[in-house]
């Protein structure tokens, strides 16, 4: 019990110090990378780049991204290929958006592959080419982009442009996780929690997903991993500390955690009973669109 209270104190700590400050001399290192970059360093064109987008001068990091693809810099021509794509700085073109993306992805960065495969999937215009689409996620995923890999793991989840395998989809759902991909963690930990054709549960390998996806501050995950400990799947059951899950969940917005830390609150469940902070447990499950909250102020029982 000791390691899973240490592990619920550090999530707690950074659910309480999620919001900090700090400052830099940023007009003084803009220019002093804004000269390495003119000097040659395309590493820092990318640097700059970003600097101008952060604050919203498209046609300089149109340039600076120009310079660095150019250069034959893959993250140079997916951030500039992003840029004709949503229109900033430059008049739209998904066509160039294309052509700069495929030129990234063979420079070997994930994410122009990762892009190329979202432009494939979601516009009409390169519907020819949707069936491409798992074939460029996978290569993002094989030069370490985990969104790649969460997004490839969802088609073969789903059987989307590829045939439905399970197996599949956790490998992937997992390799995204094991790169702090958040939403990962969470799709491989539901996979592992039921059966599915040629993949059985695992509760063991579904309780460490959920316990990532929550430390990603991924609220769904928290609410999961309450529930694995409430039913005691993966671990002893443990309703203090499934309680504390469902706690975090909601203070994350999540709406099933808020409904559950209700319920749990209301009975009395792992934590003090309390009918009038269950009910504000309530009030909140329900403005955050939890219907069966917003109908009762007495325990509900769950599916």
């Amino acid at each position: 019990m000791g390691k899973k209270k240490r592990i619920l104190n550090c999530l707690l700590a950074i659910l309480l110090c999620s919001s900090f400050s700090f400052s830099v001399s940023a007009e003084e290192q803009n220019d002093r990378w804004t000269k390495l970059c003119e000097n040659g360093d395309v590493s820092y064109c990318n640097l700059v780049g970003r600097k101008y987008i952060a604050i919203g001068d498209y046609q300089k990091a149109i340039t600076v991204y120009q310079a660095a693809c150019t250069h034959n810099s893959g993250e140079g021509c997916a951030w500039l290929g992003n840029l004709y794509m949503n229109g900033q700085g430059t008049r739209k073109s998904l066509r160039k958006a294309n052509e700069l993306f495929i030129k990234s992805c063979e420079m070997q960065y994930g994410e122009g592959c990762l892009k190329l495969a979202q432009l494939y999937e979601e516009n009409y215009e390169f519907e020819q080419y949707r069936s491409k689409a798992p074939d460029y996620y996978s290569k993002g995923c094989s030069y370490g982009n985990a969104e790649a890999c969460m997004n490839l793991g969802a088609l073969y989840s789903e059987g989307i442009s590829v045939d439905a395998d399970h197996n599949r989809a956790v490998k992937y759902f997992e390799q995204a996780c094991s790169n702090k991909n958040g939403l990962g963690c969470l799709h491989a930990g539901e996979l592992r929690s039921e059966d599915y054709p040629g993949l059985r549960h695992d509760y063991t390998k579904a309780l460490e997903s959920y316990q990532k996806a929550c430390e990603l501050a991924v609220a769904p995950g928290c609410t999961a991993l309450g529930l694995m400990y409430e039913e005691g799947k993966g671990d002893d059951a443990d309703t203090e500390l499934a309680a504390s899950y469902y706690k975090i969940a909601c203070n994350l917005n999540d709406a099933e955690g808020c409904l559950y830390i209700a319920e749990a609150t209301d009975k009395g469940l792992g934590v003090k009973k309390d009918p009038e902070q269950a009910s504000e447990f309530y009030k909140t499950a329900c403005n955050l669109g939890q219907i069966r909250a917003c109908h009762t102020s007495t325990p509900t029982v769950k599916n």
